[in-house]
């Protein structure tokens, strides 16, 4: 990701801080590496970028549980 850090760690033991992307505007990230990560935007419009070791399970789990997952 071309990301512009507003505040907080770019890569130094991972990323977390507030960033800005072109694609996806300021959002909140936490996470090691970027292969392991995704994106989450909350119904206010909250953007966050976290990441673990299994992410596409979280991500399915997630959508499991929405109301979006649900249609």
């Amino acid at each position: 990701m071309a990301e512009k850090r507003i505040c907080g760690s770019g890569g130094w033991f991972g990323y977390y801080g507030w960033f800005s992307e072109p694609s996806i505007g300021r959002y909140f990230a936490y996470y090691g590496k970027a292969f392991d990560c995704f994106l989450i935007t909350l119904k206010n419009g909250k953007k966050y970028v976290l990441g673990c070791e299994a992410a596409d399970e979280i991500v399915e789990l997630i959508k499991a549980h929405t109301t979006e997952g649900h249609r």
